[in-house]
């Protein structure tokens, strides 16, 4: 039984399910890029106020780029949630006995379908800047959460071989103070987002023109597109230093727990791109290739402080005890 029990623990990925988790985090990403252009080309439009028609029609005339760039994004949508839902029950049927698998695979699902009724509902009512936001926010949960069941596998495939991984880092112990720092920076990160979004989506980027001052004024205020503006310019200054106080801070746990520093030390950098990207968006009159460099490394960002979340978490191995009455008599037969 110990025999048994020690290649439930051990079983290793299989190489195909752990690239797939790969295309299905760079369609995810895909998906995601595609719809912030469908919207800043106000293409969100091209087929009508129709879903899943477009223009009335299942086949409408290709006469028009808004057109053509809608419907590639309601197809890539389509394809790469299928791609990803493909991939999560995969996981889920050979790894469900860990709760990471479960949780990221059950987030990346729900959000998924909650992401693509919101963007039904963005065409059906002419794309309120609100229901965008949302469509964002839920996208990036939805593409973490496949990006980290991936990262999960990768993981414990070394992990399974015996070599040095992040599930390793996870078994030792963290101070709860690093532990809130780390997850109360994602809160604030996720939070900055949908102030962005309302920047976006309410077309308030040119009301602070000029960088790093708004209007030639050092503040402006906050009331209206200008206020709103600049209280996104300040959040990002806010989240510059919280990455900072966080790579101070893990600095003391940089030897026992070298991926969150590193981390840290690569959730710096990004935000200074950001910041950096942010700038070229106001300085070049909100031009498209700007827009969409700023929200690509928006998606790198958020990936790399999701995973910093994730390595909060302390690693479990699973047993057969913990595994379901299927797996247990597929061990069993295996070994007989």
């Amino acid at each position: 039984m110990n025999h048994v029990q020690l290649s439930a623990e051990k079983s290793r990925p299989a190489r195909y399910l752990k690239w797939f988790g790969v295309f299905s985090s760079v369609g995810m990403f895909i998906i995601n890029f595609i719809g912030f252009l469908d919207t800043q080309t106000n293409s969100a439009e091209g087929c009508g106020p129709d879903w899943p028609l477009c223009n009335g029609q299942i086949l409408p005339s290709l006469n028009n780029i808004h057109v053509i760039i809608e419907l590639m994004h309601r197809f890539l949508v389509g394809f790469f949630a299928v791609v990803a839902v493909v991939f999560v029950v995969w996981a889920l049927m050979k790894f469900r006995r860990f709760r990471e698998v479960r949780i990221f695979a059950w987030f990346a699902i729900g959000f998924i379908v909650v992401q693509s009724l919101l963007g039904a509902l963005a065409v059906v009512f002419v794309n309120p800047p609100e229901v965008l936001a949302l469509h964002l926010g839920f996208g990036l949960i939805a593409m973490g959460a496949i990006a980290l069941l991936t990262v999960f596998l990768f993981q414990y495939d070394h992990y399974a071989a015996e070599e040095v991984s992040g599930l390793n880092y996870r078994t030792q112990f963290l101070p709860k103070s690093l532990i809130h720092l780390i997850r109360w920076t994602w809160v604030y990160m996720y939070a900055d987002i949908y102030l962005g979004s309302d920047v976006a989506f309410h077309n308030a980027g040119t009301a602070c023109t000029g960088w790093p001052l708004c209007n030639g004024e050092i503040f402006p205020g906050l009331l209206g597109n200008v206020g709103l503006a600049f209280a996104h310019r300040l959040a990002a200054i806010g989240f510059a230093v919280l990455s900072i106080w966080l790579m101070i801070a893990l600095n003391g746990v940089k030897k026992e727990r070298p991926d969150l520093y590193k981390g840290a030390q690569a959730l710096f950098v990004m935000i200074l791109l950001q910041i950096f990207s942010g700038a070229w968006v106001i300085l070049s009159n909100i031009s498209l290739n700007a827009d969409l460099l700023h929200v690509s490394l928006l998606m790198v960002l958020f990936t790399v402080l999701s995973y910093l979340f994730l390595q909060t978490y302390p690693f479990r191995e699973a047993t057969v005890k913990n595994s379901s009455e299927r797996e247990k008599q597929t061990l069993l037969h295996s070994y007989k």
